[in-house]
């Protein structure tokens, strides 16, 4: 998945007068080891809107970017934020460069609206999961029914997120010793994570179904004729295991999303280690280190939801 978000990013062409300083913003956020990938998007839209509708500006001017403020400002405030925030950094380092520039204020945007993840009972996994046990051969989708149980206990029981499963290889899958290899990682980084043995043991039969024929697959959830399984097709499977299972998706306003498999897996973690008494500020570090957090507050969080479910 970064392989192929970097194969597009070098083929963005820039247009406008603002060029040279989107490269040299982008190149500074990758010598300082970010990815940076989703605001180049962003940039590449304001890079086109500055071609079509300034072509000849070469100053980031207050009335330039509050013509793209008005455009970004239709969206929810989470896409607002995301659209405005690197046009922010590029006033920033315009302005750190020598030159004169409008720096948008984004602290002055109204807050994210923050989502209430669904932290799921153990009834509802075991609903959930015998959902997927259930799930049958289909000639479009050839190896669906061996992926599916395996796929989303995973999510589940190592707390993965959903691009991190996807993106498994088999060599990245170590049976002996049940560990995973987490090498494309939200934030880059790569991390080992331990399976419980009864997990272990299922993907051993699952490799045994799936692998162990003449074909060779890259990735450990393959979907031929592609390489691996797309997040639509999960999720459309995902959207068929709630409603067969009697799990309420929760509508258009707080569905239930993949990732809450991952907010879930934290959260009974939590309860348990409270349940045998354990010091949680001596297990936050284990915990953060496991599902690759790459700052403590994002690990804490969790604690929030924990009390907020009503399970410790």
């Amino acid at each position: 998945m970064v392989s192929d978000q970097m194969a597009e990013f070098n083929n963005f062409v820039f247009r406008s007068g603002f060029k040279e300083a989107i490269d040299g913003l982008i190149a500074l956020k990758h010598g300082l080891g970010l990815k940076y990938y989703g605001p180049a998007v962003i940039l590449k839209r304001f890079d086109s809107f500055c071609a079509e509708h300034y072509p000849e500006q070469s100053i980031l001017s207050k009335e330039l970017v509050s013509d793209w403020f008005s455009l970004c400002r239709r969206g929810k405030p989470k896409t607002i934020r995301l659209s405005m925030t690197p046009v922010s950094h590029l006033g920033t380092y315009l302005c750190n460069m020598g030159t004169a520039a409008y720096v948008f204020p984004v602290k002055t945007l109204p807050p994210d609206q923050r989502y209430t993840p669904h932290i799921y009972s153990m009834d509802e996994l075991q609903r959930f999961f015998a959902a997927t046990d259930d799930c049958r051969y289909t000639c479009a989708a050839p190896l669906r029914h061996h992926i599916m149980p395996v796929l989303f206990r995973l999510l589940y029981c190592c707390g993965l997120r959903i691009s991190e499963a996807i993106s498994l290889r088999t060599c990245d899958v170590d049976l002996t010793h049940g560990v995973l290899t987490i090498r494309e990682s939200k934030n880059g980084g790569e991390r080992y994570v331990p399976m419980s043995e009864e997990m272990r043991l299922r993907c051993v039969d699952y490799w045994d179904a799936v692998h162990s024929g003449k074909q060779k697959h890259k990735y450990f959830f393959p979907l031929p004729p592609r390489e691996k399984i797309t997040y639509m097709n999960i999720y459309g499977n995902f959207r068929r295991f709630l409603r067969n299972a009697g799990i309420s998706h929760g509508g258009r306003r707080n569905p239930i999303r993949i990732h809450d498999f991952r907010h879930t897996f934290a959260v009974h973690c939590l309860k348990r280690w409270v349940e045998e008494g354990r010091n949680l500020n001596a297990c936050y570090p284990y915990l953060r280190a496991y599902m690759g957090h790459t700052l403590f507050r994002y690990t804490t969080y969790y604690l929030r939801l924990t009390v907020a479910a009503r399970v410790i």
